[in-house]
């Protein structure tokens, strides 16, 4: 027997299609709040990269971030879908293709640096860091020791310095290290 839409009736009865996938109403709402949650996520991402490269230029500042292409590619495979899903909805791509858009704009020099080893790795003489208790990092040869954001902001520093053709002040304040000579570059 069929419907006057020619479907059958027992496919509507199925679990699988639940009454909301043939409400309109319903369908477009929920639509709208997909559309909401994306505006956000790009009116977040527009505002921020503004407010970043505005820093930047007023300060004579270049801005350097890491090339997180194929990270979304590598969420996707997560098992568990929660986490995967929260991660994949932060806005990497989005937040980087703005910051590129508004230092084009702004004429504010900009680096992508390749993000592999940019939290092993220690800056000052590229040694292997070894870890030191969650989330920090120690360097074996004169035991510096910070936490693996703060290392990849000094190694994204140091790779966007090279790329630009400035001179790296690796002595400066934001970039502690001992004062003898255990960690000369060999």
């Amino acid at each position: 027997m069929e419907t006057p839409g020619g479907e059958s009736p027992k496919r509507y009865s199925s679990p699988r299609y639940t009454a909301w996938r043939r409400r309109r109403g319903i369908l477009n709402k929920i639509r709208s709040y997909h559309r909401k949650a994306r505006n956000i996520l790009e009116d977040w991402a527009r505002k921020t990269s503004l407010e970043i490269v505005r820093f930047a230029k007023k300060l004579g500042y270049a801005v350097a971030r890491e090339d997180l292409t194929g990270l979304i590619n590598t969420l996707r495979k997560i098992e568990n879908k929660d986490h995967r899903t929260k991660l994949i909805i932060m806005g990497y791509k989005r937040l980087g293709k703005w910051i590129d858009w508004q230092t084009m704009k702004h004429g504010v020099p900009l680096a992508i640096v390749n993000p592999n080893g940019t939290s092993s790795e220690y800056p000052q003489c590229d040694s292997k860091l070894e870890e030191n208790g969650y989330r920090r990092l120690k360097c074996p040869k004169c035991k510096f020791e910070a936490d693996r954001d703060i290392i990849g902001k000094l190694n994204i520093r140091k790779r966007a310095l090279k790329m630009l053709r400035i001179k790296a002040d690796l002595g400066g304040s934001d970039h502690p290290h001992p004062p003898d000579d255990r960690c000369k570059p060999e």
